[in-house]
């Protein structure tokens, strides 16, 4: 973190930076070392004598700007249970079994991706997975 001094013209410089950034503002301090209840202060402060600023880029865009990454494994024991139906894979030759190619686990939901999945199924499934299906 910073030290709890900052001139003036560097709160000014440091705000104008942030705004710009694309970034909100509690992103932008936190990759910056800036406490954010600090950079607030300066904000409210700075307003109070005159100044003015332009809202958060990310907030104009009200699309969030870095997405979570995740670490995927891949998995490449083949699976012991025939009993498991699945309904993501190619029709196959009768002497051709799928092989998993990804497992994903996620919270309690596991989700197996075999070769020859169909992208499209595997894309929705990934989408409801990330939230964006109960999003509305």
């Amino acid at each position: 973190m910073r030290s709890n001094f900052v001139r003036k013209d560097e709160q000014i410089k440091l705000i104008m930076e942030c705004r710009q950034s694309g970034l909100s503002d509690y992103q932008w301090c936190k990759a910056n070392g800036i406490y954010p209840g600090n950079f607030y202060n300066w904000v409210s402060k700075l307003k109070k004598s005159g100044y003015t600023f332009p809202d958060s880029e990310s907030r104009n865009k009200a699309t969030p700007v870095i997405q979570e990454v995740v670490k995927i494994n891949l998995v490449e024991e083949e699976m012991s249970s025939p009993a498991i139906v699945e309904q993501n894979v190619s029709i196959l030759a009768p002497d051709n079994k799928p092989t998993l190619a990804a497992e994903i686990l996620l919270g309690d939901i596991t989700l197996r991706l075999y070769n020859g999945a169909d992208p499209n199924v595997v894309q929705s499934i990934m989408q409801c997975m990330g939230g964006q299906c109960h999003a509305g």
